[in-house]
């Protein structure tokens, strides 16, 4: 299984589904809100 998480685009600020194992965008949200059953990505700014 690949790892997929999600992370808060600031910009539209709506959340993208993200593959890290391949790097690549899945799929972004329409409406607002988290996907169900997604981990959110923890930031890692300082």
């Amino acid at each position: 299984m690949s790892d997929i998480i999600q992370v808060k685009n600031p910009r539209t600020n709506r959340y993208v589904k993200i593959d890290r194992d391949k790097g690549r965008i899945i799929s972004h949200k329409k409406s607002p809100g988290k996907y169900a059953n997604v981990p959110v990505a923890k930031s890692k700014r300082k």
